[in-house]
């Protein structure tokens, strides 16, 4: 581990080489638009074999599922160059424009392939059911299609909301991203080099700072620029809300907006109920005493809300890409080479970004192409302790994709609900590691403290984002403006600190800045149940050992072949109930004695 100076030693991150997906301009891109346009045009001559109400024979089904898959797998990787060329410089006009045009080329493609989906939901149920028997291997995804029927327009109705996106509510996504991806931040407030002008990524890392005096600045900063910006970010948020509810309740009669999302996860509304309601009564009661009690150990009477993340002891330095890497390997490791073999595959592929860039998209991502295909990652590697979490969240992540490889391109992606499992466990691990090699008490507690941080970050913070996402919507239907949503926001945020943290004027705007309420609405209480989910398991590998490793690789593996609950139940983890849920809580509260008597 490198001393601070001036100068952090991340000279080592590596940069990805998306050459092995495609050139920008090359021939064999063109080449590869032109084929799939040939294969969309033979799929669309085969439309006439489709009857209404009827089926088909064994081998003619089977070659409709083949060309679909194989086409549907080209495209994918194509647009997921698209996406990650653009991710990497987002002021990039030629990545913008490619990005635009190929989201334009694959949405005129889904329409071509609506046919076959809608012939199969309208057919007789035992005629559907004979056809599922012909494809073993897909019946979950032909099963899924069937149970969309009741929210599926018709084929002109379709096809039209799938061009209105291009131009609508993906072009508000992208330009919210294109707004926010360009703003920079002055570090007026910070002891070394004040005044520097920084990313969003760059300015993050003092909110870990031991110096409450930089935690505090680096908010203000941060709420400050996106303040500036609120009502017209606010604005775009309330076009994207507004069409999510045109689309999935007034057309597709959903019965609220987050259900539109629990259908896509295969999740029922109970669950996810029970789930926020847990959450939402046990997370003011479990981690308002842990907010106490970090008050009492860093010397305050009360917690800001500026100091929820802060060090209990100024940390030792910063670690080089490599260190970092280095560690979170170990983790893996310890727990199963075969683990560790797989994150690695990321970086030595070339498939891992985490060079700090002008323009670079902030945040972190996992980008699974295709079955058999090393992922793509993205991060902005700044040498704190928490970007070595974050590496190995995503590796973890990526992980997890190469597990499910066997799995079929429609069951490959898991749902969402389940993505975050290995991405979460991946941090239980290092955290783990750390923890055993620290190199002090002190650093040991620290760790403790980090541990119950990024709880209350995965489980209490974005059960809070759900909550508040649900009352948004309904706001919005009302006609609510910015400031009255900011407005509840933060009263939000003061019903969940409750007396446990001092709250500012200034976290009014923060809902702004989360990517996900523009990106995928209702996508956050995956997080929550990610990480308690996670705390189930993580109790039972510390009672098996060895003998819990090829249960976890099991239940990934199946990548999105089987619903959450089901793949859950056959981990033998009993039902998603209020019980279920908290559980995951004790396993945090029994944190805390430890805590308390550091």
């Amino acid at each position: 581990m490198t001393t601070n100076d001036n100068s952090p030693p991340f000279d080592d991150s590596p940069h990805w080489d998306l050459d092995q997906l495609y050139v920008l301009g090359s021939e064999q891109l063109y080449r590869d638009l032109e084929l799939i346009e040939k294969k969309r045009a033979a799929f669309v001559e085969k439309r006439e074999r489709l009857i209404p109400g009827e089926g088909l024979d064994k081998e003619e089904f089977l070659a409709f599922l083949s060309d679909l898959e194989e086409t549907s797998m080209m495209a994918e990787r194509l647009g997921c160059f698209a996406a990650l060329n653009f991710s990497q410089d987002t002021s990039d006009q030629k990545a913008q424009s490619f990005l635009a045009s190929i989201d334009e080329k694959l949405a005129l493609l889904d329409n071509s392939f609506l046919f076959l989906d809608l012939w199969f939901k309208q057919l007789p149920q035992e005629t559907a059911q004979q056809m599922i028997s012909h494809a073993p291997d897909y019946s979950y995804w032909l099963n899924r299609i069937r149970a969309f029927k009741d929210h599926t327009l018709s084929e002109a109705e379709e096809k039209i909301i799938n061009l209105k996106n291009v131009t609508g509510s993906q072009a508000l996504v992208k330009l919210y991203d294109t707004i926010t991806n360009s703003y920079k931040f002055k570090t007026d407030f910070a002891d070394v080099s004040p005044g520097k002008s920084v990313s969003r990524e760059e300015l993050m890392v003092y909110v870990r700072s031991h110096n409450p005096q930089e935690r505090s600045g680096a908010y203000q900063e941060l709420h400050r620029v996106f303040g500036q910006d609120g009502p017209v970010l606010g604005q775009i948020y309330q076009s994207l809300v507004r069409d999510w509810a045109i689309e999935e309740m007034t057309l597709r009669r959903y019965p609220s907006p987050q259900s539109a999302r629990n259908k896509r996860n295969d999740l029922r509304q109970e669950t996810v109920d029970s789930l926020l309601r847990v959450c939402r009564s046990k997370s003011s009661q479990v981690f308002g005493e842990y907010f106490k009690l970090k008050a009492k150990r860093l010397g305050l009477k009360t917690l800001r809300r500026y100091d929820l993340y802060a060090p209990l002891v100024e940390a030792p330095g910063s670690y080089s890409f490599s260190e970092g890497l280095g560690e979170v390997e170990a983790a893996f490791v310890d727990f199963d080479p075969k683990f560790a073999s797989l994150a690695l595959n990321v970086p030595k592929a070339k498939h891992l970004s985490a060079l700090q860039k002008e323009g670079k998209q902030s945040g972190a991502f996992c980008a699974s192409t295709v079955p058999k295909e090393i992922p793509w990652v993205l991060m902005n590697y700044n040498g704190r302790r928490q970007d070595m979490f974050t590496l190995a969240h995503e590796l973890g992540h990526a992980v997890h994709s190469q597990l499910a490889c066997g799995q079929n391109f429609f069951h490959f992606h898991s749902s969402l609900p389940l993505a975050e499992t290995a991405s979460t466990f991946a941090e239980m691990l290092l955290a783990k590691r750390l923890m055993d090699t620290a190199a002090d008490a002190a650093h040991k507690e620290d760790l403790a403290f980090h541990i119950l941080d990024d709880a209350y970050a995965t489980v209490g913070r974005q059960a809070g984002f759900a909550l508040f996402e649900v009352q948004a919507h309904d706001m919005i239907s009302r006609g609510a403006t910015a400031d009255e949503l900011s407005d509840a926001y933060l009263q939000n945020l003061a019903e969940q600190f409750g007396d446990s943290v001092q709250l500012s004027e200034e976290f009014r705007w923060e809902w702004v800045s989360i990517p996900h309420f523009f990106h995928s609405p209702f996508y956050v209480y995956a997080y929550s149940f990610g990480q308690l989910l996670v705390y189930s398991l993580w109790k039972i590998y510390l009672r098996q050992g060895a003998d819990f490793v090829p249960k976890l690789t099991s239940l990934l593996s199946k990548g999105g072949s089987a619903s959450p609950e089901d793949i859950i139940a056959s981990a033998g983890l009993g039902p998603l109930d209020d019980d279920f849920w908290a559980g995951g809580f004790d396993v945090i509260q029994t944190l805390l004695p430890q805590v308390d008597q550091a």
